[in-house]
């Protein structure tokens, strides 16, 4: 019997270990998971990027972006309606102020040239009939001015010898008479026949003028189908870099019709897109630091556009300095506008999820160990491109995450590993 009190007692001990073992790992995993739940979140250190808050000169700037432009665009228009039949640059062709851009045809033109030729030549050979009477005419003039002149100096020689015979009653005083009235006659046929003479060159002129402002009229309606016939061929006009082809061969154009646009390249502007709430801000003159590829230079703001679009206004900006070789228009390009330069600011290079000015922003602050931060609002003031103004929240010398940990809005703290 006390063999059987023993065994009872060594079960009833290893049930005591047992049951207390137990609670023991149940306490200490409750432990675990509760250390567990009030643990920082930890954050991988490979995403996460720093920035150290600094008091001096903040420069002031907003970012761009936009296009080259060539202000001085030429729109190119064919003056004769034709037919294309062929294309001599393509966009992107350097050309000259001569230089064919297409070349057309037209039959109707070519005809209507030959029309005009033959009715010329009519005309020109109609004015060599018509001198040919004027100067008959002229003839004609003279010969009668030549036979009134005989004809009255006859009358007045006979006149004078019938009055000088009259004593001796030879001619009667009737014939002499008579004689006197021929005179006058002969004479006043005389007046009318010099008169007729003397008008006789500005009836000439007038004839002459008449005949060559017809003859003009064919010449000019020859020259001016000619010039068309020459605008088949559509020049450049000016000197620059061909922007843009607008027809085919084989199309039928009418006259006036844009056919091609040169741009001079060698003066370039950019134009760059600013956000409206931004626009505020802009002046004529600002400094303006422009990228263009692998390009860098700079400019200043010549002009603002006093309208906004799709919540942008348009602001030109032309280049100071010399501009790369490679800058060709409508090039992407992007800037940075220089508002202003503040002095002895607390500054730190702009959080990534800063948006506007005088936002309140959640920040990460990392202790001096690097491998723990904490939470802390920021009240930020103006925001540069890449940078932006502390007003509250932050001393110098403190290190920021300036990365977005926005998931993390609620942790007081994170860990860095």
């Amino acid at each position: 019997m006390d063999i059987q009190r023993s065994d009872v007692k060594s079960r009833h001990l290893t049930q005591r270990v047992i049951i207390a073992g137990v609670a023991v790992v149940i306490v200490s995993l409750s432990l675990i998971a509760w250390r567990m739940i009030e643990r920082a979140p930890a954050v991988a250190a490979e995403r996460l990027w720093y920035g150290e808050v600094k008091r001096g000169e903040l420069l002031h700037r907003i970012a761009a972006s936009g296009s080259l432009v060539a202000p001085r665009v030429r729109a190119v228009t064919n003056r004769s309606a034709g037919i294309v039949e062929s294309l001599e640059v393509l966009p992107g062709d350097q050309v000259e102020v001569d230089s064919v851009l297409i070349r057309m045809s037209s039959p109707d033109l070519q005809e209507e040239l030959t029309q005009a030729r033959w009715d010329l030549a009519a005309a020109e050979a109609e004015e060599a009939v018509k001198q040919v009477e004027i100067d008959d005419r002229q003839v004609d003039l003279t010969a009668r001015l030549a036979q009134a002149e005989a004809d009255h100096t006859s009358a007045l020689l006979e006149l004078q010898a019938q009055e000088e015979l009259s004593d001796a009653q030879v001619f009667s005083e009737l014939e002499v008479e008579r004689s006197r009235l021929k005179v006058e006659q002969l004479r006043q046929r005389l007046l009318a026949e010099r008169a007729r003479a003397d008008r006789a060159p500005q009836y000439r002129q007038a004839q002459e003028r008449a005949i060559q402002a017809r003859l003009s009229r064919q010449l000019e309606q020859v020259e001016h189908l000619e010039n068309l016939i020459d605008q088949l061929a559509v020049r450049a006009g000016s000197s620059g870099l061909v922007q843009e082809i607008n027809v085919q061969e084989g199309e039928r154009l009418s006259a006036g019709e844009a056919v091609a646009r040169i741009v001079d390249a060698s003066e370039l502007i950019a134009r760059l897109n600013v956000p409206e709430r931004e626009a505020a801000r802009m002046v004529i003159g600002l400094a303006v630091e422009l990228e263009a590829g692998n390009e860098t230079f700079t400019g200043q703001v010549s002009r603002i556009d006093p309208t906004a679009r799709d919540r942008q206004v348009s602001v030109d900006v032309e280049l100071t300095n010399e501009r790369p070789a490679s800058l060709r228009p409508d090039l992407t390009v992007t800037g940075q506008i220089e508002i202003e330069r503040l002095a002895n600011v607390v500054h730190l290079p702009r959080p990534a999820a800063a948006r506007t000015d005088g936002q309140a922003l959640a920040l990460f602050v990392l202790d001096s160990s690097g491998n723990s931060a904490e939470r802390r609002t920021v009240q930020l003031g103006r925001l540069s491109v890449d940078s932006s103004e502390i007003r509250s929240g932050l001393a110098p010398g403190d290190r920021v995450i300036l990365t977005d940990l926005s998931d993390y809005a609620e942790a007081e703290q994170i860990r860095i590993r």
